[in-house]
């Protein structure tokens, strides 16, 4: 009898254990939705949980989509490519969504070994078996692509990276692709956020709001701690024209360093900006 007690308890402490460096090498079986870096998911991205800086990346998100568009219905082929010299350890996550984060389109496991959906069935991220490779790893699937009311999509990834499991090495990474409508014309610089001004550079009551975008449409002005969450809202209604110029009083919020991320349409821009109160 108390053989099998003590054989039953030292099970039990095993199973604790296992799960104890199951936690210290990381998840090896895909994350949590919500952390693909996009706006519509508050930022989140890997760094949540394996701390340190994300970079941002260019064309680790490829696909199939001609040059001349997404025909919507039509099914797709996305790649999504983790690169590190020297790491083993490869995960990511991503979701094609608007700038709201909602998801447009429709994602399809190709390889069930590698990839699952979670959250709903709005992103896609790694399984058990799809972790390993040596300095890079790729995941493929399917997008269908949505209906003919949506003409922008932007696939956004977070990468997370290491060597053997070892989280003090870990190098997070994101990356977007963003694609168009067949025979819609995005190349046009009103479809843009540009000739963003934010100042003064250290703020504490005023921040004054200068850019170029899109005009007649909703236009979205707020402010992400360094963690993903958003903390406030400055401004949320229809721009009047493309040139855009508001000075807007901050909400009191701690001394540090926030992200003030201008939305309109599926167009998005962030920058880094500094209160001081």
């Amino acid at each position: 009898m108390k053989k099998s007690v003590l054989y039953a308890f030292g099970t039990v402490c095993l199973f604790i254990l296992l799960q104890s460096f199951g936690e210290i090498l990381g998840k090896r079986d895909g994350t949590e939705p919500g952390h693909t870096g996009s706006p519509g998911d508050s930022l989140k991205n890997c760094t949540v949980c394996h701390g340190g800086v994300a970079v941002n990346v260019d064309g680790w998100i490829t696909s199939n989509i001609p040059a001349s568009g997404f025909v919507p219905g039509q099914k797709y082929t996305i790649k999504a490519t983790n690169t590190r010299i020297g790491h083993t350890r490869f995960g990511f996550q991503v979701s094609p969504q608007d700038v709201q984060g909602n998801l447009l389109g429709t994602i399809e496991v190709t390889d069930t070994l590698t990839t699952k959906l979670v959250g709903n069935d709005k992103y896609i991220t790694y399984r058990t078996a799809g972790v390993d490779g040596v300095d890079s790893l790729s995941w493929y699937f399917d997008w269908i692509a949505p209906d003919a009311m949506i003409n922008e999509v932007v696939f956004y990834g977070a990468f997370n990276s290491n060597h053997d499991g070892h989280k003090g090495g870990d190098v997070t990474q994101l990356t977007t692709m963003r694609v168009y409508k067949e025979g819609f014309t995005a190349i046009d610089d009103k479809n843009n956020i540009n000739q963003v001004s934010v100042y003064p550079t250290v703020a504490s009551d005023l921040l004054t709001v200068r850019f170029t975008g899109i005009p007649s449409v909703a236009t979205e002005i707020s402010i992400f701690d360094m963690q993903g969450a958003k903390v406030a809202t400055l401004y949320n209604k229809n721009s009047t024209g493309a040139s855009f110029e508001e000075t807007i009083h901050l909400p009191e919020l701690k001394t540090g360093i926030f992200f003030l991320v201008i939305s309109q349409s599926a167009s998005q821009h962030v920058t880094k900006i500094v209160i001081n109160q």
